[in-house]
């Protein structure tokens, strides 16, 4: 290989790169026009627990609008087994003083 192919595979890889650092950029600047949206998550849904009933089935409790959605994961399908209010969080209970 002479200088000026070495020189060209450079200029094509540079290109190359550029493009897609410039694509990157053009997604992040102008995505959130085409619907992409960046940024935080919502703070709205949540997992609160899930417990595996086998090595392919989960059950899981997600809280989404002031709601829980207990559902069934698995493979072939997922399926909403019941849906509540979000319960109020309990206050400890003082302990009991002894003035005997």
């Amino acid at each position: 290989m002479d200088f000026f192919s070495v020189l060209k595979a450079l200029a094509a890889l540079a290109f190359v790169l550029g493009l897609l650092l410039g694509g990157a950029w053009a997604l992040r600047k102008y995505g959130s026009r085409i619907g992409l949206k960046a940024g935080a998550p919502s703070q709205d849904l949540k997992i609160v627990e899930w417990r595996s009933l086998d090595m392919r089935r989960k059950l899981v409790v997600v809280r989404w609008g002031g709601r829980e959605h207990l559902l069934a994961v698995a493979p072939t399908g997922d399926t909403l087994i019941a849906s509540r209010d979000t319960p109020a969080p309990f206050a400890p209970i003082p302990p009991e003083s002894d003035k005997s």
